[in-house]
């Protein structure tokens, strides 16, 4: 895990510093909020733009693997381009937002926790929540599933009508009921 911490941080200061917005999101996000489990790459959510990708590259390019068109296209289909890091090999899926009403919510409502003394912006929890149930709707992925499991377990005062809310119209609501408590 020290890798992923490492890397986390690497590119948490590199986007900080290039103004680029960004939040933490996915299993590491939920290792800060809930028992921690092993998870194979680092999920970022980032706010680009075409004019963004050059940048994007010198930030990153001495030192990981990153790839201009695969940004280009990803901004343009609102997706995602990874970066893997050369000594560590850790991968960093970069998912560019995308422009839906959730997920401007989503993304306004992100915090801030620190971490070695360094500020890393992250998704709620009830957002984890939400996101975690909407790629489990149609695999009902166990893994996904249990995850939400241990954030609630974690966290008992979580903000339920926003989550209640927001799952009808990600049209997850039958499953947010499954897993309330």
């Amino acid at each position: 895990m020290d890798d992923y911490l490492k890397v986390l941080l690497q590119v948490g200061s590199r986007l900080e510093q290039a103004g680029i917005p960004y939040m933490l999101s996915g299993s590491t996000a939920m290792n800060f909020y809930a028992r921690p489990r092993m998870t194979r790459d680092v999920d970022i959510v980032v706010e680009l733009g075409a004019p963004d990708v050059a940048g994007m590259v010198e930030l990153f390019q001495e030192d990981f693997s990153i790839d201009e068109q695969e940004i280009r296209e990803a901004i343009a289909r609102q997706s995602l381009f990874n970066l893997i890091h050369y000594d560590t090999v850790v991968k960093v899926d970069c998912i560019v937002r995308k422009k839906t009403a959730y997920r401007q919510e989503e993304f306004k409502r992100r915090r801030t926790i620190d971490v070695q003394e360094q500020r890393i912006w992250v998704v709620s929890p009830e957002d984890l929540v939400l996101s975690k149930l909407y790629w489990a709707r149609d695999s009902l992925s166990e893994m996904q599933l249990g995850d939400v499991s241990n954030i609630i377990d974690a966290l008992p005062a979580l903000d339920w009508a926003y989550m209640a809310h927001w799952a009808r119209d990600l049209g997850i609501e039958p499953l947010l009921e499954k897993v309330k408590r």
